[in-house]
Formats: structure tokens, C-alpha cells, sequence
């Protein structure tokens, strides 16, 4: 078996976008049933993780409440700027609807595809 087959399509996806762009992609699975927004949770975690220290300000953190299937997707202004807001809708549009879809775990590897195919497009890695 190669190695890559026992990982998660989460590790996957993420070794995807390491591996092609400069841009980084943090997932955080919570399961605190009574957590009251997510959006304002994933706010504390994106600073507490220093994820807008990165050269381009092109970190994305996406965070999701299992027990109650909230989420947040946090992105850092240099590829904010670069997307837009209805970036972001449409990409949270079609998160929700693959969390009801299909397992989280399927879900979530879906959308860190999707944003590393635009972290690849906006900030390739270097391969020379």
C-alpha cells in the first residue's frame, strides 16, 4: 500500500495544496455541542494559530462544529482580496450542501480542494 492511500481525504486534500501552492489551509473539527457561533470561535483560533503571519496573508481556516454541522471559513485579506466576498458565499453555498450531501469528513476534503485549486491558481509554489 502506498502511504498516501491510508491518509483521509482530508490529509489528502490538504498534502494537495501544500504540495502545489503557497497558500495554507487549516481544518478544525470541533464537538462542543453548546459552542454558541463558530464564526466567532474560528476568529480566536485563526489568531491563537498566527495564521495571518504568512508571507502573502493567504491563510484559510476552515472550521467546523460536527454536533451541530456550523461552520466558518476564515480567509486571510491578501486572498480575500484577490477572490471577493462572492468567492466565499458560493464556496460556503456548496459546503452546506455537501454537509448534508455525504459524511463531513468527504465534505471537508471537497472544499479544500476547491480553495487549493484557487490557492494554486493565486499562489503557485515554485517548483524551479
Amino acid at each position: 500500500m502506498e502511504p498516501t492511500e491510508a491518509l483521509t481525504p482530508i490529509l489528502r486534500a490538504l498534502r494537495f495544496v501544500t504540495r502545489k501552492s503557497t497558500g495554507e489551509v487549516f481544518v478544525h473539527v470541533s464537538e462542543n455541542r453548546y459552542e454558541r457561533d463558530p464564526t466567532d470561535t474560528a476568529l480566536n483560533l485563526f489568531e491563537e494559530l498566527n495564521l495571518t503571519r504568512t508571507h502573502d496573508r493567504n491563510a484559510i481556516l476552515v472550521y467546523l462544529n460536527r454536533q451541530t454541522r456550523k461552520f466558518s471559513i476564515i480567509a486571510d485579506e491578501g486572498i480575500h482580496r484577490k477572490v471577493g466576498q462572492k468567492y466565499w458565499d458560493e464556496l460556503a453555498r456548496n459546503f452546506s450542501e455537501d454537509l448534508r450531501a455525504t459524511h463531513f469528513e468527504n465534505a471537508i476534503s471537497l472544499l479544500v480542494y476547491s480553495v487549493g485549486t484557487t490557492l494554486v491558481k493565486k499562489y503557485p509554489r515554485d517548483t524551479s
